[in-house]
């Protein structure tokens, strides 16, 4: 299997390290038959693919062999950054989804034991072909079978329809919202438009958020029963108080 360099990888403090390490024991309490989960968001610059990262990293070290598909074809997030690079050339999702590649060519193995990914090579002003053929069911349904967890980076929901695609495909969705950013009718929006797809819905995780604010009391407030997470994402060192560089 080939490997990919991630030149970009941050640091996390301690407080946020442990916020994401939450989320990963609370999704090993959705059970074994969660397997395949999908990460977005309603609008960009919420932080999804930040999390998804950091979710796959920390599971990764934990000794659990897990899968990060980027499925944002059109802006990969992961890949710009990141900072992924190959060091032959680089062939993704896409590859495969066009049948130019086999599955084992667009699987890499990275620095962290545990820790693989489908990357996304080149952008497409369009994938919505390609997510909706016979091969990407197939992709998802093997790689389930060699890993313990996959989760997959998607576009957001409020953008284009790529995500309620990929979300018929997976166990479950996990949506990242941005505190103090994303109105609260545009994530209401978002839980119905993913109960469409009859896919359970995780969680939340509320990303960037001063839980002391009146705005964040909201939220916590109104996502706080057993079917919602949300998660108060302390001081990010390198990137400002209460703020991260991500989309």
């Amino acid at each position: 299997m080939k490997e990919l360099q991630i030149r970009n990888m941050p640091e996390l403090p301690f407080d946020m390290s442990e916020a994401l390490n939450q989320l990963r024991v609370n999704l090993g309490f959705c059970g074994d038959q969660v397997k395949t989960v999908m990460l977005t968001s309603s609008v960009p610059n919420e932080g999804k693919s930040f999390v998804a990262m950091q979710l796959w990293k920390q599971m990764a070290e934990v000794g659990t062999p897990t899968l990060l598909i980027d499925c944002d074809f059109r802006n990969s997030e992961l890949r710009s950054k990141y900072g992924l690079s190959s060091t032959g050339k680089l062939t993704g999702g896409a590859h495969y989804l066009a049948g130019i590649s086999e599955l084992d060519d667009v699987l890499y193995q990275t620095s962290i034991p545990n820790g693989y990914i489908l990357p996304v090579a080149t952008a497409i002003a369009n994938p919505t072909i390609l997510l909706e053929g016979p091969r990407f069911s197939q992709m998802i349904e093997t790689c389930e079978r060699m890993f313990e967890y996959v989760l997959i980076d998607t576009p957001p929901i409020g953008s284009v329809a790529d995500a309620l695609n990929i979300a018929t495909h997976c166990d479950g969705t996990v949506l990242v919202v941005r505190s103090g950013s994303t109105p609260r009718k545009m994530v209401d929006n978002s839980v119905q438009l993913l109960k469409r797809t009859e896919t359970p819905l995780l969680g939340i995780v509320l990303n960037r958020a001063d839980m002391s604010s009146k705005s964040n009391v909201y939220y916590h407030r109104y996502y706080r029963s057993g079917y919602y997470y949300n998660k108060e994402y302390g001081k990010t060192h390198g990137y400002g108080q209460h703020s991260v560089k991500n989309k």
